[in-house]
């Protein structure tokens, strides 16, 4: 796959990404939008605390909003992974005209990324499956959403997805194992998983520009207490994932190791795009992330996590604090039964 942004199987160390020095603003790229789709939701399955609206059902098991800022974070953060795999869908390859027949999407949020691959794969039948219903009300003829717990048992037939998409379900998963074990279980023999998540521990700089004190770790670590009473292990890195799905039976387990500069501050032109877009996506994205679990779990104010929030975005407007943070593909086959028919994968 072609890509300026350098993209290496098992590369667990990517290179440093080169600053610009002359930038005296992270502000100078040109605005991102993004829109949501329609939806159709009942006012009574949601709940408003901190000017926020959360989905009521699922609020004890996924901590962030549902608001309609938060669906265009979600599509925001879409379009990023757009930006890093110069506008695929995923790493995983298929060969033209070879559709996975079934395709489950976990974890789909706004529907964006199973809409998008139903379309570009007209042979598949894509089921995307989220907690809380912010999908859109109309969906294409081979695309479904449905609504279920990932961590419950799975009610589809065994050895039966031929692709299985998971992306950024680090702040919904509780316990890994099991739910690899799942996709082990669900997806068919010779069929591909895809994870991609990302780290949640802290922010990283390879010149020493983020200090250990800054805001933006401050914020990290304010919310680890948080992510443990929810069970959430904020420790994982790509090698984690990598060991798990090789633990549950999964070969040719590969993993791609990305840094996503947090903000506008790269030399190269591609990465500071994308460093900008993670920049917009962070503006709502950390107080999404963080403000119900600080108020809630944490101890925090209102007032004292609002602080915390808005001050740890001051040091991703500054164009000399190299910080990033790392994005996690990793992709696994299933082995295929002797007599079967593995589907076609790129190599």
């Amino acid at each position: 796959m072609a890509t300026t942004i350098p993209i290496a199987a098992n590369d667990l160390n990517p290179a440093p990404i080169e600053a610009n020095d002359e930038v005296t603003s992270d502000w100078d790229e040109e605005s991102i939008a993004s829109s949501t789709q329609s939806l159709s939701e009942s006012i009574r399955e949601h709940v408003y605390e901190n000017g926020r609206r959360y989905h009521q059902k699922s609020k004890d098991q996924y901590m962030l909003p549902t608001d309609e800022t938060e669906l265009d974070r979600l599509d925001m953060v879409h379009h990023m992974h757009l930006e890093l795999l110069e506008g695929n869908l995923c790493i995983t390859k298929f060969e033209e005209g070879a559709d996975p027949a079934n395709v489950l999407d976990c974890g789909c949020g706004t529907g964006i990324w199973a809409l998008e691959f139903g379309d570009l794969h007209p042979g598949s039948q894509v089921i995307g499956l989220d907690l809380a219903p912010i999908q859109p009300g109309w969906t294409a003829p081979n695309v479904k959403f449905e609504l279920d717990d990932l961590e419950k048992e799975w009610t589809y037939p065994k050895n039966h997805f031929n692709y299985i998409h998971s992306r950024h379900l680090i702040m919904s998963i509780k316990d890994w194992p099991r739910y690899i074990a799942q996709l082990y279980s669900h997806i068919a023999p010779g069929g591909r998983v895809e994870l991609v998540e990302h780290t949640i521990d802290k922010s990283y700089s390879d010149d020493g520009t983020l200090l250990e004190e800054s805001p933006f770790n401050a914020y990290w670590t304010a919310l680890r207490p948080c992510y443990e009473k929810l069970g959430i292990n904020w420790r994982l890195h790509g090698t984690h994932y990598k060991h798990m799905l090789e633990e549950a039976g999964f070969e040719d387990v590969t993993i791609y190791t990305l840094k996503v500069p947090a903000g506008g501050w790269p030399r190269d032109k591609k990465m500071r795009r994308l460093g900008s877009i993670f920049a917009q996506v962070a503006s709502t994205g950390v107080e999404a992330y963080g403000l119900g679990m600080l108020t809630s779990l944490g101890g925090y104010s209102v007032e004292e996590a609002t602080e915390l929030v808005k001050n740890s975005l001051v040091p991703l407007r500054d164009p000399k604090v190299h910080a990033y943070y790392f994005e996690y593909y990793i992709t696994a086959r299933k082995h295929a039964w002797e007599g079967d028919t593995p589907l076609h994968l790129q190599s």
